[in-house]
């Protein structure tokens, strides 16, 4: 049996999930082949194949994997996994969705037999199957490109974010990963090159004991090695003991999903932080010499003009600018299908039609303005691939404030300081663009 296995993006990451799948199955009567798509583009014979297994871990590699789909003959078998995997399932009736490669979901659509001695927990995967750890993100730092590897502690998650693909497919539970499965692969990561490690898990204080003792081990082994992580903002705020400690494990900076100052969207989206958390999340991780990257979400439904005005002086205020990625001030919702946010009484009176080509609902904007506030923003970073980051916040500030009839940069010698960062900076909560597509291959940090 000749299988076929794809990934076409996975926010700059090796698609470690597809070396699970060969190992759970890898025999003498099975070959396997993997093309990711984000690295290399080979002209596939896809005839050739009896099986095709693509993996769909969020809303932009669903859209590419539909565009490579488009005029082929595909094998009687098909099947896809990751977080939008049901989707694709509903663009296409003939692929299977597979919604746990743990259980016999697999086996019985393949009609083959696992190795007896694989168990997702405990797996070592084999990476070097995949296209060489080079190939993806780098952590950029200053003059600094060093090669970053990836790693989870856990999967799932035990929160319930309305805009989140993953509450769709855990329900609120994860699990979590042995201390060796961890320890050896990024062993292996780091005799590949890295120098630098991004805890994946949706949030790496899900389990923080867990979290904590797996980065003990790792800087007692990797005492050079550094790491990044996501929190959520509520967790920032109840561990807050525990960030000294990250400070001195080489936890160089914290991801935390802001979304917005807008409480009222921050309780739809029932984020369990409100826009006062916010500053305290801040103050934290500064204090303790962990830099606090941000993520947005600032367009919604119920956005006002308002709520931009209060992330500007958020970010300036608490001086951020080099760890708020310009085009983190043009996200949209996406709500794909079976969206929790779909529940939300909230969402009845602005949502439209599902468009089966954009794998989402449309919605409307309660205030016009904004609209033609966030198409503004958005066609400036068009207009201006060749500016700086720096250079682009504050073209993006001024078209803030000319529509806002506001004044927001009150320090006109700010400081600029080199603040490592990872060269793949968009996130999967968010409808993608052009510019996204555009720079996949890239692996430069996003504008």
């Amino acid at each position: 049996m000749k299988i076929l296995l794809t990934s076409f993006y996975d926010l700059g990451k090796q698609p470690k999930i597809i070396a699970e799948i060969v190992d759970k199955y890898k025999s003498e009567n099975i070959e396997f082949d993997i093309v990711d798509f984000s690295i290399d583009n080979p002209e596939i014979n896809i005839d050739q194949y009896d099986v095709l297994g693509i993996y769909a871990p969020m809303h932009t590699a669903t859209v590419l994997s539909i565009e490579f789909l488009k005029n082929k003959s595909l094998p009687k078998k098909v099947f896809t996994f990751g977080l939008y995997g049901s989707v694709l399932e509903d663009f296409n009736s003939s692929i299977k969705h597979i919604s746990n490669i743990e259980n016999g979901e697999l086996d019985s659509f393949l009609d083959i037999n696992k190795n007896k001695l694989f168990s997702l927990k405990n797996n070592i995967p084999n990476r070097d199957i995949l296209p060489d750890i080079s190939n993806y993100a780098h952590l950029v730092n200053g003059s600094s490109n060093l090669i970053a590897g990836s790693v989870e502690t856990t999967y799932g998650c035990k929160h319930s974010c309305t805009h989140c693909p993953i509450p769709i497919s855990f329900n609120g539970n994860f699990k979590t990963y042995s201390l060796e499965k961890i320890l050896l692969d990024v062993e292996n990561q780091v005799n590949s090159g890295a120098m630098h490690i991004s805890f994946n898990d949706p949030d790496f204080f899900n389990g923080p004991i867990h979290a904590l003792k797996i980065l003990e081990n790792l800087n007692t082994k990797f005492p050079e090695v550094t790491y990044d992580s996501t929190i959520k903002v509520e967790h920032i705020i109840k561990y807050e003991k525990y960030f000294k400690e990250l400070s001195s494990l080489n936890m160089i900076f914290v991801i935390s999903a802001f979304e917005t100052t807008n409480d009222e969207v921050l309780t739809i989206l029932e984020k369990n932080h409100s826009s006062d958390d916010l500053s305290n999340a801040i103050e934290i991780s500064q204090t303790n010499n962990i830099d606090i990257r941000p993520t947005w979400m600032p367009f919604s439904p119920w956005t006002n003009q308002k709520d931009l005005i209060d992330i500007i002086k958020l970010i300036e205020n608490y001086k951020l600018r080099e760890t708020v990625d310009p085009i983190q001030l043009t996200i949209k919702l996406l709500i794909p299908k079976n969206s929790l946010i779909l529940q939300r009484s909230e969402i009845k009176g602005y949502l439209k039609d599902y468009d089966k080509n954009s794998l989402s609902y449309m919605w409307d904007y309660k205030n016009e303005e904004v609209n033609i506030l966030q198409v503004s923003l958005f066609n400036y970073l068009l207009d201006t691939p060749d500016l700086d980051e720096h250079s682009q916040y504050l073209g993006m500030v001024k078209i803030i404030e000319n529509m806002t009839q506001s004044n927001l940069i009150s320090d006109l010698n700010y400081s600029y300081k080199n603040v490592p960062k990872l060269s793949e900076t968009w996130f999967c909560c968010a409808e993608p663009s052009q510019i996204q597509l555009d720079r996949i291959k890239t692996n430069t940090a996003l504008i």
